[in-house]
């Protein structure tokens, strides 16, 4: 085990580039110390040449940490990363195929990993999630957030600002939306459990549509399937032809079934 330590008692900001194989776990809390540790994914494999090419700098607030320069061909296991920093510290991490975890507080996001997974418990600020296969879940966004991913599925539990996802076969499952929300995906399917406010647009191909809508609302909507099921459980009152109601949610597939109905709440 190798660890770094920097006296930090403002939040930082944190970049994370060239790591492989393994995972990274970033902690925000209270804390005046930013401590950074690497050991081996598996207990029982000497790395010290990998770790020995781990760079780790830290000046005026700002911790870059760069992963080893080459991994060997028949690697089966990788290196574990993990910081603690102040609540708030910010961000940017690029992977290939070890897995993210960003828990506690912390403030804008910036991450981008081909195929590993990503988990973000809570963000203050504005993120950005980027995979290629990797699943990516996101338990709570206080401002925007973008994801993008082809194979993997998708997960965000609350969304208090814009949400964007773009995905190609990958499932979208998301919790409560109070902003604007623009969700695509080819082959998979979407799903909302609160839609409570906003302009919402969702695409799909193939995948079906089940959306809830929080009850109260004047909702103003377009539903269109070429060869799929439509169909809106929502009264009639709560559906004006004005499209200055609380929500309008516009949701196109073309084999795909959508069923549009009250929240849970109700």
């Amino acid at each position: 085990m190798t660890t770094w330590e920097f006296p930090c008692p403002d939040p930082a900001s944190i970049h994370i580039s060239a790591w492989a194989t393994g995972s990274v776990a970033v902690s925000g809390e209270a804390t005046d110390v930013i401590t950074v540790e690497v050991v081996p994914s598996s207990p029982n494999t000497n790395l010290d040449e990998l770790i020995e090419q781990v760079r780790v700098t830290f000046d005026n607030g700002r911790l870059v940490v760069k992963g080893p320069k080459k991994y060997g061909l028949r690697l089966r296991t990788g290196l574990d990363l993990t910081i603690k920093a102040p609540a708030g510290s910010n961000c940017q991490a690029h992977t290939a195929s070890a897995d993210v975890s960003l828990v506690g507080q912390l403030g804008e996001l910036g991450l981008d990993s081909a195929s590993g997974d990503v988990t973000v418990a809570s963000a203050s600020g504005a993120a950005t999630v980027q995979t290629a296969s990797g699943n990516i879940f996101v338990d709570r966004a206080n401002s925007d957030v973008r994801i993008s991913t082809a194979s993997g599925d998708v997960q965000v539990g609350h969304a208090g600002g814009e949400l964007h996802i773009s995905a190609v076969s990958g499932d979208l499952e998301i919790g409560d939306v109070a902003g604007q929300m623009d969700a695509r995906t080819v082959s998979g399917d979407i799903a909302v459990r609160e839609l409570s406010g906003g302009r919402a647009e969702l695409g799909t191909t193939s995948g079906d549509m089940r959306i809830m809508v929080k009850p109260g609302l004047g909702v103003y909507l377009e539903l269109s399937s070429l060869s799929g099921k439509v169909r809106s459980d929502l009264d009639e009152a709560g559906r004006p032809d004005d499209p200055a109601g609380n929500v309008q949610l516009r949701c196109r597939s073309v084999s795909g079934n959508i069923r549009i109905s009250k929240s849970l709440a109700a």
